[in-house]
């Protein structure tokens, strides 16, 4: 969780980082610098396809991908200026925007699950039974709001029927594997992986959640021809993972922390995502939807209930759309050769 004086050095640092100017180039031929997490399953296998294909060079825009360990730690890196685009969750980008940072969404990656769960030996079978019973998870993630929705929908009452426990979510993973709490909330691949070892099972799932690429408003007005050949290559380097499951699958699980985690798994965790099975580039959507944009405000709104946001910010009033969906109308009108793709050593 971010406090408020580290939301205001967000705000501070975005701004001091972002106040000196560029030195003009006649061509825009720099890398790309793209912080990233190998935590959610099919926006990884299209990073891991960025990555080991010559997909990016076709579209003549040098990456550099920076792995980082979460959303916070990206949106830093964006806002120190040592990431150009961040791929960070939905409500990370939501978070940045509260700080008053000028750095906004501009595209969607992927889309994954979130779920309540109940443990093996809880004795657990619906929501229902939540009644009385405290639900463990990480706090000031999308999960957490979509866990407290569920409470809500089956007629309990956050904080008297059911209480939330702030938890770490390597201290959450242990306590599963020991059956020392009833019920937790969590996203995939990890929900699949608890699923898959009968440690737990899904009593709430929510497809919502999504993961976004943000930038500083000024990276995207400098840079937007460099931006839109990236999202260009994205959406061809989601097609070519949406075929070739089993080389990306295994490219995700090369690097930690996915190491350990079945090919099965992580099979049953992008499956939730529609574009896991494209079979044409027009399958593939890079712009923010409605319905997205509204998740975040809405998002807003229970962060500052939830006194996780010092500020609502609107999301679909200071998102830029308008690069994705030129890729978008692009790529609807095109063909891409998914086998003409080709695997570097």
């Amino acid at each position: 969780m971010v406090n408020r004086r580290q939301f205001n050095a967000l705000g501070v640092a975005a701004a001091g980082a972002l106040a000196f100017p560029m030195i003009a180039r006649a061509k825009d031929t720099s890398p790309l610098r793209v912080s990233w997490t190998n935590t959610v399953a099919v926006g990884a296998q299209m990073v891991h396809a960025l990555k080991n294909t010559d997909i990016a060079e076709r579209n003549g825009i040098k990456l550099d991908l920076i792995q980082l360990s979460n959303s916070p730690a990206i949106s830093e890196s964006v806002v120190s200026g040592a990431s150009d685009v961040g791929i960070v969750s939905d409500f990370g980008a939501v978070t940045l925007m509260a700080a008053g940072a000028p750095v906004v969404p501009f595209a969607h990656q992927c889309s994954f699950r979130s779920a309540v769960l109940a443990t093996k030996k809880s004795g657990i079978k619906t929501m229902a039974d939540l009644k009385g019973k405290k639900v463990f998870g990480l706090f000031g993630i999308t999960a957490y709001l979509n866990a407290q929705e569920a409470v809500r929908k089956a007629g309990l009452v956050v904080g008297k029927d059911v209480q939330f426990v702030n938890i770490a979510t390597t201290e959450l993973a242990d306590a599963v594997r020991s059956q020392q709490i009833d019920a937790f909330f969590m996203w995939d691949p990890w929900v699949a992986l608890f699923e898959g070892a009968d440690m737990a099972h899904v009593i709430s799932q929510d497809l919502s959640p999504s993961m976004l690429l943000q930038a500083s408003t000024r990276t995207l007005d400098k840079r937007g021809d460099a931006i839109k050949r990236f999202l260009r290559a994205q959406s061809q380097a989601l097609l070519f993972a949406a075929q070739n499951h089993e080389l990306t699958n295994n490219w995700f699980r090369s690097v930690e922390p996915a190491k350990n985690i079945p090919i099965d798994v992580i099979e049953a965790a992008s499956n939730f995502d529609t574009q896991w099975n494209a079979t044409k580039i027009s399958d593939i959507k890079t712009a923010l939807s409605p319905e997205s944009l509204a998740a975040m405000d809405k998002m807003g709104v229970w962060g500052v209930a939830e006194k996780l946001l010092p500020r609502a910010p609107k999301a679909s009033e200071l998102a830029n759309l308008e690069l994705a969906q030129a890729v978008d109308k692009e790529l609807a009108t095109m063909d891409f050769d998914v086998k003409s793709v080709k695997v570097l050593a």
